[in-house]
């Protein structure tokens, strides 16, 4: 904010009068965003195109902040990547980069008033059903409903229409899923709301039956699972139901949140196994988001790397690993435990520490740990620059080859 003055970075508190200046801004700013994210419109105001038609979700330019009595805290600051029809797309980077808020941000989770999308544009191309004027879903002669494709762009929809979107066109496995379920209701109860929820007509026995397919799919027995509770279930199934949960819906684009993590090394490999069987099945996409390179190699056709709140790199999953342009995709590859390391050498780690996200600097926020750093990195912020078709870096290093062709 500008209220950040260069002659107040010597100290390391706010004055009670600095404090109230933000709290002013930030609750005036807060008001603003939460009335047009509440606001009732035609959906002609959220209709948009792709860019890309071969894409299913575009996000451009995306902007969002969580405001706080420090500041404004930037977490997702300027992002933009795609994820093309039936890919693999995976998320990599630090803790803090901004890689799950983007990912909530696309769900419209980001927990509010403090947290607020602020600009920038999420395309997706939803398989939706074709309403009339009242907004009721049209029956054909068959006995089901009229489908239509639309393109909408998630910023841009108020909160009360984005069940258009949420659990049904995209469908998200969280990272932990002993949080994630509720522990009072059965398996069954909760796979069942998701069929109740977002089939027009649905009834009780239709509900249960697609929830005991969804489990056969993710290598299940129904019979043992269905009546039990989440305590009563291992970590690998449990989230193998978050997995037939995110799949009852039939949905384009499933986000994977660090599915892997709280699982131990066998049981990773049987979900990721899953995840790739799975996407062949419903002919969709997966957003995967991870901190493990070895994840991303085995699974993903493209990689987007994220750095404080920025994305740095982005290609296709050889370019990313076999020609790594930007300082900060080498040294992520270097700090990973290989089995080839010679006894007594240490594990490589990037020096230094992320910048503080509350007050972020003009020039590039990886400058103070790089390197290669160079003058022009004192500079503004890097630009995006295409080094292949494919392949683009956000590095001064790459700017004298941008501008020689």
């Amino acid at each position: 904010m500008s209220i950040f003055k260069k002659e107040k970075g010597a100290r390391n508190y706010l004055t009670n009068r600095e404090i109230k200046e933000i709290a002013r801004a930030n609750a005036k700013e807060m008001k603003r965003l939460e009335a047009y994210k509440n606001r009732k419109c035609e959906e002609s105001e959220f209709l948009t195109e792709m860019r890309d038609p071969e894409n299913i979700l575009e996000i451009e330019d995306l902007h969002t902040f969580f405001f706080t009595e420090q500041g404004v805290v930037k977490a997702v600051n300027g992002v933009s990547y795609d994820v093309p029809k039936n890919a693999v797309v995976g998320v990599v980077g630090e803790s803090g980069c901004g890689k799950s808020v983007t990912s909530m941000s696309v769900m419209r989770l980001i927990q509010g008033p403090a947290g607020q999308i602020v600009d920038g544009s999420i395309r997706f191309k939803a398989y939706d059903y074709k309403r009339d004027e009242k907004g009721s879903p049209v029956a054909n002669s068959e006995g089901g409903y009229e489908m239509e494709e639309k393109v909408y762009d998630i910023a841009k929809m108020p909160i009360s229409e984005i069940h258009r979107i949420r659990g049904k066109q995209i469908a998200m496995i969280f990272q932990e899923p002993m949080t994630s379920l509720n522990p009072v209701f059965t398996i069954g109860e909760q796979l069942d709301e998701v069929t109740m929820i977002h089939v027009p007509g649905a009834t009780k026995e239709m509900a249960k039956a697609k929830s005991e397919e969804m489990l056969r799919l993710v290598g299940i027995i129904p019979e043992n699972v269905y009546g039990a509770f989440p305590h009563e279930l291992s970590g690998g199934m449990r989230q193998r139901v978050m997995i037939a949960m995110a799949l009852a819906a039939e949905p384009r684009l499933i986000i994977a949140d660090e599915p892997t993590t709280a699982l131990d090394v066998t049981i990773q490999a049987q979900i990721l196994d899953l995840l790739q069987d799975i996407k062949n099945k419903i002919d969709g996409s997966i957003l995967l988001i991870t901190h493990d390179l070895g994840v991303i190699a085995e699974m993903a056709d493209y990689v987007v790397v994220m750095y404080a709140g920025k994305v740095i790199e982005k290609g296709t999953v050889y370019e990313i690993f076999q020609d790594p342009k930007h300082p900060y995709t080498i040294g992520l590859q270097k700090s990973k435990p290989t089995m080839n390391l010679d006894d007594g050498t240490e594990l490589y780690n990037i020096p230094g520490n992320v910048p503080n996200p509350i007050n972020m600097p003009n020039y590039c926020y990886f400058k103070e740990r790089c390197a290669k750093c160079t003058a022009k990195c004192s500079g503004e912020y890097p630009g995006m620059v295409q080094v292949s078709p494919t392949h683009f870096v956000a590095c001064h290093l790459y700017d004298e080859e941008k501008s020689n062709g």
